[in-house]
């Protein structure tokens, strides 16, 4: 069973009935957070994953806050930072890592409350998905997670609480493009910086702009107009309707403003590594260990080379450094030439798939 929105997208396997819960593979989009540009992407996954023969797995997406592009969402029930949130709010990094908590959060408890019956009890298991500052928000929900259940584990509850339907494991992380530690430091990082510091108002202008050019153009004009933009600014011969719908769409939103904002944030939040080992996978603990997978670019502007080359020898596996022991996650540097936007690339579906 599929449910595709321009918000959200979930792939739920053909016994998703079955005796067995199966694993959430839970999507955490990059910046701007739109998870329309993803579809393709994860619809490709899904079908590899062999969802619609029975597979132990489900997908499940959703665009980022203040990235919402349904008109119904506008005046949204669920809050992203609580009931006294203002209609003009942008979201700030850590709003949007608390954001992605809940979502995650009640698709669990609400997958596990309809199927309890079917799953005897069995712990929910979750698989974390990044792309670039999701990579950062997936490490911290990972964090976050393992300190909650570790407190957890220090408070006597009985069967009855209804607190157990909420509980599951993180049992996996793929980072893709991570921008894990010292974003500024990469080439569109060191640009984006002093675009902000040039232009104080830049996130206001820009979104004006985008705004004016959605509103003065018909809507098959603009279509084109994108269309025309993106095959000449990537490899895109022909983008795909859905990722041109999802621009038109973006760019007559708040979204503008809201990208501008959390990159801004991005640039002050995302510097030096934050993690302890236990959280990459690198301490010999008892508990079990989330595995993780980081799949880095090759000349990626977001993503310093310098920074890569560290990451992977303090942290990756086989790091033969006092730090990293070679017992942390693995780590790939691509040497297909795929792009940072990697959802967005015509190279990507017609090559790597």
């Amino acid at each position: 069973m599929s449910l595709i929105t321009p918000d959200s997208f979930l792939r739920l396997p053909a016994n998703a009935n079955g005796d067995k819960a199966p694993i959430t593979i839970f999507f955490i989009t990059g910046n701007p957070g739109l998870i329309g540009y993803y579809h393709t992407f994860l619809s490709l996954l899904s079908d590899r994953l062999g969802l619609d023969g029975g597979s132990s797995f489900q997908v499940f997406g959703h665009s980022l806050a203040g990235f919402e592009l349904s008109k119904e969402q506008e005046g949204r029930k669920e809050k992203a930072v609580g009931e006294g949130e203002e209609k003009g709010h942008y979201y700030n990094l850590e709003e949007q890592i608390s954001y992605v908590q809940r979502k995650l959060g009640s698709f669990i408890t609400n997958h596990y409350e309809q199927n309890q019956q079917n799953h005897d009890g069995e712990v929910p298991k979750v698989i974390l998905i990044g792309h670039s500052v999701g990579t950062y928000i997936a490490m911290e929900v990972l964090r976050r997670h393992r300190e909650r259940q570790r407190q957890h584990a220090t408070t006597i509850t009985t069967p009855s609480n209804n607190t157990t339907a909420a509980e599951f494991d993180i049992i996996g992380g793929v980072m893709l493009f991570p921008t894990v530690v010292d974003i500024a430091k990469s080439p569109a990082g060191q640009r984006l910086s002093k675009l902000l510091s040039l232009i104080p108002g830049l996130a206001v202008i820009a979104s004006l702009f985008a705004r004016v050019l959605s509103a003065l153009l018909p809507g098959g004009l603009l279509r084109l107009v994108v269309a025309a933009f993106m095959s000449l600014s990537s490899s895109l011969e022909s983008p795909d309707r859905v990722v041109v719908d999802t621009t038109c769409g973006f760019l007559g939103s708040r979204g503008v403003r809201q990208a501008l904002h959390l990159g801004a944030d991005e640039m002050q939040t995302i510097t030096s590594d934050k993690w302890s080992d236990d959280i990459w996978g690198m301490s010999d603990v008892e508990e079990p260990l989330a595995k993780l997978f980081f799949y880095f670019g090759r000349n990626d502007h977001w993503v310093a080379e310098r920074t890569r080359d560290e990451i992977i020898a303090v942290r990756g596996k086989d790091s033969d450094n006092e730090i990293g022991k070679g017992n942390g996650p693995t780590m790939v540097v691509c040497e297909d030439g795929l792009p940072h936007a990697f959802c967005l690339s015509e190279f990507f579906y017609t090559s790597f798939w």
